[in-house]
């Protein structure tokens, strides 16, 4: 295939706004860690935004795309085998970090910020850890086995709905994390 299919770009780029997040989000851990003023605003509209967008749309494609490959190729689909096990736990995870949040928010104790801390910390680890196994091993494999027809029908499906934050409409739930990214659009790395 000369050019990467248009579905492979819509995930790529799905990693790199996610990957934005887990960058911002960190610097929020950080600042509650050392038990400085965390912006709950962000950090809200950021575990909104995972189980909205990632665990609702953006993990259910790649679940299409690995169940092709794993059918034309199930040999190159074993490298991606956690793949689908991996999208269910990271959903728990993003669960488990609202809760977390809310808990937080409520008792407002060392116990509750320590625990935030933590799960939050495990959410983005993990959450990188699973892209990079994916840029790394599932998206290659991907590229390498299916064909132009597999793209063309798996388009569709990979570009079926616009993201929430990151697309030409931002939902209004989204609207102070849009706004605080698009304030920060001139910065080339974030800071903490």
């Amino acid at each position: 295939m000369s050019s990467r299919p248009a579905a492979m770009e819509v995930l790529r780029q799905e990693h790199a706004n996610m990957t934005l997040l887990l960058d911002l989000f960190e610097c929020q851990v950080a600042a509650l860690r050392q038990q400085e003023d965390a912006d709950f605003v962000l950090i809200g509209g950021i575990v909104d935004y995972f189980l909205t967008y990632p665990d609702l749309m953006h993990h259910p494609k790649e679940d299409i795309l690995f169940h092709r490959l794993q059918e034309l190729d199930p040999a190159a689909a074993t490298k991606a085998e956690g793949l689908v096990s991996g999208h269910e736990a990271l959903g728990l995870l993003a669960r488990s970090l609202a809760r977390a949040m809310v808990d937080h928010l409520l008792q407002e104790t060392d116990e509750s910020r320590l625990w935030l801390c933590s799960l939050g910390q495990d959410f983005i680890d993990k959450n990188r850890h699973h892209m990079a196994g994916e840029e790394q091993n599932f998206f290659p494999a991907a590229l390498r086995t299916l064909s132009e027809d597999d793209w063309a029908v798996l388009g569709g499906k990979i570009s079926m709905r616009e993201d929430p934050l990151f697309g030409d409409l931002v939902e209004s739930r989204f609207q102070s994390l849009h706004q605080f990214l698009a304030d920060r659009q001139e910065v080339t790395a974030l800071k903490c």
